[in-house]
């Protein structure tokens, strides 16, 4: 498995041509071989992949605009182009629009949505990828969630996932479980450890935060254990806020990963 770093970790370094390649010189400095990422600031995505190239990166996933791609025509088009520079098969989209979220059926028209999607860059070569967050293991009741209709009902050979620990953790779900029930479709895993603050007046009030693999609550070796059981091809790094510099996050997360054994 790859050991990748997601931009939006250091997306304030990112901002010209002169720092993507300092920070993308940083991040294969710390040991990464890959990234998950887009076009740096008024760069191209072939401007972005040659910065990638000469720090000796690759980028595991491209993207597709999702409301763009259900018409068909130029945007799966250019979501094909995009996906072809970076040099992966996988098109990420967003999470899905607010108007599918709070019903089983909305969820299953979503899932619709992405399959119609899945079946044009099929043809192309390229799979829909999608990232999930927590709401998606809200329950609708019976052992049904989001997650278990979007698994269920999307073409296992068009519609990946790219499954997140804290995001899992945050949803109440057994990291380990979904990563073996999902065997196959997680080209990608998003490492980041799921931590609480002390600081509140109620004992029985939490406050989720995002910290570095190895500084939360998450017990990681059943998670290792499943991922290199199931196909992950890259486990990438991505701490949306950082309490210290994003640079130390991600090493101090990289060199967790090593100690477990990535």
């Amino acid at each position: 498995m790859k050991k990748g770093a997601q931009s939006y970790t250091v997306r304030d370094y990112l901002s010209d041509r002169a720092q993507c390649r300092e920070t993308f010189k940083k991040i294969a400095a710390i040991g990464y071989d890959s990234v998950q990422a887009g076009p740096g600031r008024g760069m191209t995505d072939r401007e972005t992949q040659e910065l990638l190239t000469e720090s000796g990166l690759v980028n595991c996933s491209g993207y597709g605009d999702y409301d763009g791609m259900l018409k068909g025509g130029d945007a799966i088009k250019k979501a094909v182009l995009t996906s072809r520079v970076y040099g992966s098969p996988y098109i990420a989209v967003g999470t899905l629009p607010e108007a599918y979220r709070y019903t089983a059926d909305g969820f299953k028209r979503y899932a619709a949505s992405l399959n119609k999607i899945a079946a044009e860059l099929k043809k192309e070569g390229c799979f829909v990828l999608y990232h999930h967050h927590s709401l998606e293991f809200y329950s609708f009741g019976g052992g049904v969630n989001g997650m278990t209709i979007l698994t269920g009902e999307t073409d296992p050979g068009g519609v990946f996932f790219n499954l997140d620990t804290h995001w899992l953790a945050a949803g109440g779900a057994d990291i380990a479980y979904w990563i073996g029930k999902m065997k196959g479709r997680v080209p990608i895993m998003h490492f980041k450890d799921y931590g609480i603050s002390g600081s509140v007046d109620k004992r029985e009030d939490v406050i989720r935060i995002f910290t570095e693999v190895g500084e939360g609550n998450i017990t990681w070796p059943p998670v290792v254990e499943a991922c290199r059981g199931c196909g992950v091809e890259y486990i990438v790094v991505e701490q949306d806020t950082c309490a210290r510099d994003p640079f130390d996050s991600l090493r101090i997360s990289f060199d967790k990963m090593v100690e477990l054994g990535v």
